[in-house]
């Protein structure tokens, strides 16, 4: 019978439910190489287009398969069901009929060439789900400011998954799973405004940052030349010129040093942080390798008890607790102006341009429209009110210097969002966040009362200002202080950031910080005629070395006796009013109630007092 034909029967995927499938498999098919010819032939890669080729358009085709199969399935039960013939419980292959033969070569060079074809997308689903654009720029508004931080980055050129995932399966599934919620998130619009810092449950850094960063070498000492400009009318340039002690490495390699004795190579440090993105550190313990206690510190600023202090986790330290920011740097206003202006985007001979930018920036705009019109409004219209001729002459300057100023908002600023360079702190550094000084404040102690150092040259040599120089090139005659205003007294313990705070204009005069009334009188003089040591409030010049007669009634009644300060309050020195004279003279409360008592008690002799 190897030559005779099995008796034909009506095909089980000959049902409208199988066609339906069949229609959808066929069509996602299609589309999967339209989309890939479209893809092919585009000049930049397309997240959407990535998206549906890899994703969207295979789930078709996987549903549409499914309703094919179960429409054969539901065909087979219906024919068994009403006695027909046709009814088999699985499909007959019988090679030596000529027929079965055939369609077996069919199924299986088709089904050879679509599994393939279907590995080859499935594939390069995986490989899309780890791309950049997936991770960028699917996500537009909540991904923005990352994605934007990351392509001006060190680490443009590194995938997002090289860090936030790593080898190996497990963490791909975990990042999977946690990326369906925050798919999730998106769709539903839940997610937070601004994404919260640090990332929960983020893989150690030893097992991503230390793929490329060996930990175990030393890196010495290395140089850091940081151009500056001033603010003021020639935006005078000058360059910082600092060493920065890396250090690192192990005893076996030949000792530690540096920063990078933190690395926990031969040391372990633990800390407490009280809050999220962990600016408050309030206790540090050092052991060593083996585990054994060297030190333990706590701030003396911290107000809890022994007991919420023991109930917070301890935490190691590693890479990310300094170098949080590696990739997504938002930079302040200040650092991108000088940046600019460095490499020439920014004219530096335009006068105060320094200044105008930093201010225009550090505004708070509504949308990021708003931002561009205030940017190049504010830019534009102090050259037309204050500089008519250079603004005339000078006109690409200006507007290219607008135009950078709105560039350099859109790295660092997503209203959408609520993210902008004060959003996330950097713990790189000290000088416009807390940063080392966390730990390194002059505030944390053991129980013998060993302060954890806060020395400038334990981690950098001491700054030297000088004038800006070319690319590597050192002055040796610099003579410049390396603060530009002489730190003394209060200042001199004032922690960096609390002036350069997030990248912010630092003040320039003592109202600026302290508050006062300028045009109070005597706000002109100089802060050193009344307080005799510079930055420190006492001790104070007596009143009588500038003030040594007495006139009026100030030399009447109780008057002599007083304080100066009790009446003239510092830094505001005129009285008006009436209510600090009852303070003494309640008797005269209903005496005149609605006038000032200066009006008819004249404190000055020979001058007539107001009517």
């Amino acid at each position: 019978m190897a030559d005779e034909e099995a008796p034909r029967r009506g095909g089980l995927y000959r049902n409208a439910i199988s066609l339906v499938g069949a229609i959808i498999s066929g069509g996602s098919i299609l589309l999967i190489i339209f989309a890939l010819a479209l893809e092919l032939s585009a000049k930049q890669p397309s997240p959407y287009i990535g998206i549906f080729t890899y994703m969207v358009f295979p789930t078709f085709f996987a549903v549409g398969a499914a309703v094919f199969l179960y429409g054969m399935r539901h065909e087979s039960m219906r024919r068994r069901r009403v006695g027909s013939e046709d009814a088999l419980p699985y499909p007959l292959v019988d090679l030596n009929i000529p027929r079965h033969r055939k369609r077996f070569i069919y199924i299986s060079f088709g089904g050879t060439f679509l599994a393939i074809f279907m590995a080859f997308i499935t594939y390069n689903a995986f490989l899309y789900s780890e791309s950049v654009s997936f991770c960028g720029t699917l996500c537009h508004t909540v991904m923005e400011p990352e994605h934007a931080a990351y392509l001006a980055s060190p680490h443009a050129r590194v995938s997002c998954v090289a860090c936030h995932v790593g080898h190996g399966a497990s963490w791909y599934v975990k990042a999977k799973i946690s990326g369906a919620r925050q798919v999730l998130a998106v769709m539903t619009k839940s997610y937070p405004r601004p994404i919260p810092t640090p990332i929960e449950n983020l893989r150690p850094a030893r097992e991503t940052c230390e793929e490329c960063h060996w930990p175990a070498k030393f890196f010495g000492t290395q140089l850091m030349q940081i151009p500056h400009f001033r603010y003021d009318e020639k935006n005078s340039p000058e360059q910082i010129s600092i060493g920065v002690k890396t250090g690192g490495g192990s005893a076996s390699l030949g000792g530690t040093a540096g920063i990078h004795w933190h690395m926990i190579i031969q040391h372990k440090v633990n800390y407490i942080a009280v809050d999220r993105q962990k600016q408050e550190i309030p206790w540090v313990e050092v052991r060593t390798a083996a585990g054994e206690l060297v030190e333990e510190y706590q701030s003396l600023d911290y107000k809890g008890s022994k007991e919420q202090l023991a109930a917070i986790p301890k935490e190691g330290m590693d890479c990310m607790d300094c170098h949080n920011r590696p990739t997504h740097i938002y930079l302040p206003p200040e650092a991108a102006v000088d940046r600019a202006m460095t490499t020439g985007l920014i004219s530096r001979t335009l006068p105060w341009v320094k200044k105008v930018v930093v201010d225009a920036l550090v505004r708070d705009y509504p949308t990021r429209p708003k931002a561009h019109e205030g940017l190049t409004a504010e830019i534009t219209e102090f050259y037309r009110q204050k500089y008519p001729s250079i603004l005339q002459a000078r006109k690409a300057d200006v507007e290219k210097a607008a135009k950078t100023a709105t560039e350099i908002y859109d790295r660092s600023v997503f209203p959408d969002m609520k993210v902008n360079w004060k959003t996330y702190p950097s713990n790189i550094g000290h000088r416009n966040w807390p940063g080392c000084f966390r730990c390194h404040d002059g505030r944390h102690v053991t129980k013998k009362g060993k302060v954890l150092s806060m020395g400038c040259t334990e981690c950098h040599t001491m700054p030297e200002r000088g004038p800006l120089m070319p690319l590597g090139a050192v002055s040796e005659d610099s003579k410049m202080p390396w603060h530009p205003v002489q730190l003394q007294g209060k200042h001199a313990r004032i922690l960096c950031n609390q002036c350069h705070s997030a990248g912010y204009r630092p003040p320039s005069e003592c109202a600026e910080c302290h508050k006062f009334n300028t045009s109070a009188p005597m706000m002109k003089m100089a802060c050193t005629d009344c307080h005799q040591k510079p930055g420190e409030a006492k001790p104070l010049t007596p009143c009588k070395e500038c003030h040594d007669k007495v006139r009026g009634l100030h030399a009447k009644g109780g008057h002599p006796e007083a304080a100066c300060t009790d009446c003239h309050k510092p830094h505001v020195w005129a009285i008006s009013g009436r209510d600090l004279c009852l303070s003494c003279h309640s008797d005269m409360k209903e005496h005149n109630a609605k006038g000032a008592c200066v009006s008819c008690h004249s404190f000055r002799e020979g001058k007539p007092s107001k009517k």
